[in-house]
C-alpha cells in the first residue's frame, strides 16, 4: 500500500467551510478563529496525525496558530469533553486512548441518533448538494490499493459533513457530529487491518443510496440507510476484534 494520498477534488466543498450548518450561532471574528482551531485539532486526532497518548503542547498551539494560550485552552477544553483528549495533574493534556468499549457505546448510541435524521426538522437537499455527492461517489470509486486510511476517513468525513447539514435540530445535529467524532477515530485505526474492498464498496453504497434518498426528497430514508451503515461497520469492527490476538488490549495507542 502506498503512502501517496490522493487528495479529493478541491471542488467538493459544502457552503462556507464545509462544516456543518450552525443555525445562526455566534459568527464573530473570535468565534469563527476559535471553531477554526477547534476542527484542525479535532482532524487532527482523528486522522491520527496525533496519536492516542500524544501531548498537547498549549504553548506550542498558541505559537503555531498565533493566538494567546487562551483560546487554545477552551479548544482542549472541549476536545476534552468530547472524549479526545484527558487532562491529568502533574502530566499536562494528551490526546486520550482509544477505548474498544467506548467506541462500540458511540456506535450504537450513533444508529439511534440517525434515525432521527429525517424526523426532527430535516432540511432539503440542493441541487447543488446532491451534485457534490455524485462527486464524493466517484472520488471514492476511484480509490484503489494505493489509497490510505486517510483518504478513505477524508471521504467519509465528507458524507458525514453532508448528513449534519439535512439535521434541522440543532441538538440532534451537534450530538450526532459528537458521537461521530468519538467513534471514527478507532475506526481509522483498526482501518488497515480490514478488508479494504469491503469498505470501500461500503462506503461507496452508502454515498449512492443516499444520493438515490435524496434525489426521491425522502431525507428520512437517509437516517435509516445510516443507521444500518453504521450497524454493518460495528458488524465489522466487532469481528475483526474477536478474529484472534491483536498487538493491542481494548485500550490501544
Amino acid at each position: 500500500m502506498s503512502h501517496a494520498s490522493a487528495q479529493p477534488p478541491p471542488d467538493l466543498r459544502l457552503p462556507a467551510d464545509g462544516t456543518p450548518h450552525t443555525d445562526g450561532a455566534d459568527d464573530s471574528p473570535w468565534r469563527r478563529r476559535f471553531e477554526a482551531i477547534y476542527k484542525s485539532l479535532r482532524r487532527r486526532i482523528i486522522l491520527l496525525e496525533y496519536p492516542p497518548g500524544m501531548r498537547l503542547d498549549v504553548a506550542a498551539l498558541a505559537e503555531e496558530f498565533d493566538v494567546s494560550r487562551t483560546p487554545i485552552r477552551s479548544v482542549v477544553q472541549r476536545l476534552e469533553g468530547e472524549g479526545l483528549a484527558v487532562t491529568r495533574h502533574g502530566v499536562g493534556t494528551a490526546v486520550t486512548e482509544i477505548d474498544f468499549d467506548q467506541v462500540q457505546d458511540a456506535m450504537r448510541f450513533r444508529m439511534h441518533l440517525a434515525e432521527l435524521i429525517g424526523r426532527l426538522n430535516p432540511r432539503p437537499a440542493r441541487v447543488a448538494v446532491l451534485d457534490q455527492l455524485e462527486k464524493l461517489r466517484r472520488v471514492c470509486e476511484a480509490l484503489d490499493d494505493d489509497f490510505t486510511p486517510q483518504d478513505f476517513a477524508r471521504i467519509d468525513m465528507r458524507l458525514h459533513d453532508f448528513k449534519c447539514n439535512l439535521i434541522g435540530n440543532e441538538h440532534l445535529r451537534k450530538t450526532y457530529d459528537e458521537m461521530y467524532y468519538r467513534a471514527m477515530r478507532a475506526w481509522f485505526y483498526y482501518l488497515p487491518r480490514m478488508d479494504w474492498p469491503t469498505e470501500i464498496r461500503a462506503l461507496g453504497e452508502d454515498i449512492q443510496m443516499t444520493i438515490t434518498a435524496l434525489r426521491g426528497d425522502d431525507v428520512e430514508a437517509v437516517g435509516f440507510l445510516t443507521r444500518n451503515a453504521i450497524s454493518g461497520g460495528l458488524y465489522r469492527l466487532n469481528a475483526l476484534k474477536a478474529s484472534g490476538p491483536q498487538e493491542d488490549s481494548d485500550e490501544v495507542g
